[in-house]
């Protein structure tokens, strides 16, 4: 699927912005400059769409096989695995919204209804704004940025689905150059190396597992 790059206004900076609608991305260089094509790295997950409402989705499996060295989960659909993006209504959702979910429910923040005002699309927080409340978002859908009323944090997945708590056994497992995450959306669990733990240690600390996590996957968005 071709790029469709849009002019989206400059940076307080003063550099000309590009913006993606299809693959949202930014595309545009430091200089501000006009890219060919934007800067979606995975542009092949959205030539495969998944609709929800003709397609029942009893189960949502995130695997990272090292999240230590790769940070691009592989992602099962009722047992099979989908390299691909779920569309539902107006909403169009990738891995980056899957691991973002995770990050919120692993940090116990409480998801709002978010609303882009430039394009009226509902908006996704995924990295370090999945766990962080802000006001000011940035729309995945049109590359604008609004502000919203109060600090929150928006998830499309969180209005489709009931998407429970993560519940963890008090245990420790150490980590070293292997760390592979599971996480059952629909179930709520979540196994690092195949065991139920909430804390790891890795490189000699004893470290929560969601800021564990959380710094792992704090610039996927």
């Amino acid at each position: 699927m071709k790029c469709n790059i849009e002019y989206i206004g400059k940076s307080r900076q003063g550099i000309t912005k590009y913006y993606c609608t299809v693959h949202k991305s930014f595309a545009y260089d430091k200089f501000g400059n006009k890219l060919d094509e934007c800067l979606c790295s995975n542009k092949e997950i959205y030539d495969n769409r998944l609709n929800i409402k003709q397609n029942e989705i009893k189960d949502v499996n995130i695997k990272y096989e090292n999240i230590l060295e790769n940070v691009i989960p592989r992602i099962m659909i009722n047992g099979k695995e989908f390299n691909g993006s779920l569309e539902y209504d107006n909403s169009l959702l990738t891995y980056k919204d899957f691991g973002g979910i995770m990050l919120a429910k692993l940090n116990n923040i409480p998801l709002e209804i978010v609303k882009c005002s430039h394009c009226g699309r509902y908006h996704s927080d995924n990295g370090r704004f999945a766990y962080t409340p802000h006001r000011t978002h940035l729309c995945l859908y049109c590359g604008h940025l609004f502000r919203a009323k109060e600090k929150d944090i928006g998830s499309e997945l969180a209005m489709i689905y009931n998407v429970p708590e993560v519940k963890f056994e008090d245990k420790l497992l150490k980590i070293d150059n292997y760390c592979c995450v599971e996480y059952n959306m629909l179930k709520g669990t979540l196994l690092i190396n195949n065991e139920n733990v909430n804390r790891v240690l890795f490189k000699d600390k004893d470290i929560n597992i969601a800021k564990f996590l959380s710094h792992i996957l704090e610039n996927e968005f």
